[in-house]
């Protein structure tokens, strides 16, 4: 659901070709729904290969919501100088993050590395509560399971660990 909302924002604040990765129907076909332009599908083919062939070069800007730690050598590998990573995947393990030198045009590509938590905030929660209400975004529809009462909190824990196919979000309704 990050990568899917990180879609949505791209959107709204006026990327031009946005580059969606993933391999599940239902999420390519939601991102596409959200203003992707392309589905990138890993399973066909090197991601770095794909984005340059379609973008006809680098590109300008990056969003990492999945991967692991070495999708930041693919993220500096197709982005432009003076281009900037966003980070807004959760990484779980492992002790560094692989960034080869030469990707990152060897320190002197001026090449961006952020990420960090979303800053909270009233006001910052009433724009994206405005978002949502004006229905500029959609959380609603990365919903795919629904279950009622806490003691469904475990299997919706589970379906997010299990990760079936079909699964975008679930959602636990508490009466």
């Amino acid at each position: 659901p990050v990568g899917l909302m990180s879609v949505a924002a791209a959107a709204i604040r006026g990327a031009a070709n946005l580059y969606a990765v993933g391999s599940r129907k239902n999420c390519a076909d939601l991102a596409l729904e959200f203003g992707a332009t392309n589905i990138i599908n890993y399973r066909e083919g090197d991601i770095v290969e794909q984005i340059l062939d379609l973008n006809h070069g680098p590109v300008d800007k990056v969003i990492v919501a999945g991967g692991d730690n070495d999708t930041f050598a693919q993220a500096m590998e197709i982005l432009k100088p003076g281009g900037i990573i966003g980070n807004v995947n959760y990484l779980g393990e492992g002790d560094f993050v692989g960034v080869p030198r030469s990707h990152w045009g060897c320190g002197m590509g001026h090449k961006q590395l952020r990420g960090g938590l979303m800053p909270g905030g009233r006001l910052r929660s009433e724009k994206l509560a405005r978002l949502v209400m004006t229905g500029r975004i959609h959380p609603e529809k990365l919903i795919t399971h629904r279950f009622t009462g806490l003691e469904s909190v475990e299997q919706a824990l589970m379906l997010m660990k299990d990760k079936p196919r079909d699964l975008i979000k679930p959602l636990v309704t508490i009466e």
